[in-house]
């Protein structure tokens, strides 16, 4: 993951920074998953990767979406001034 303090400035950076967080999502919930079915330490397959990214995706997207009606938020309130 982007550990630097410098902010990530193209939109290459972004993409890797993104993968690495769905591969992070992704582990996490198989994690949780065969963790709970197994009880023991497994490596999740390929397949099962695939398939969390999928959903480690939507919750990044929704998470991004509201990044940015956030900013817009802010934006606009920041252009009324205080009140």
């Amino acid at each position: 993951m982007h550990t630097s303090p410098e902010p990530i400035a193209t939109r290459e950076e972004a993409a890797q920074e993104r993968e690495k967080l769905l591969d992070f999502f992704a582990r996490g919930l198989c994690c949780i998953t065969v963790h709970g079915a197994l009880g023991d330490r497994v490596e999740p397959s390929e397949a099962a990767l695939a398939q969390a990214k999928v959903v480690a995706d939507d919750y990044l997207a929704a998470y991004e979406e509201w990044l940015v009606q956030l900013a817009a938020r802010n934006a606009e309130e920041a252009e009324e001034g205080p009140q």
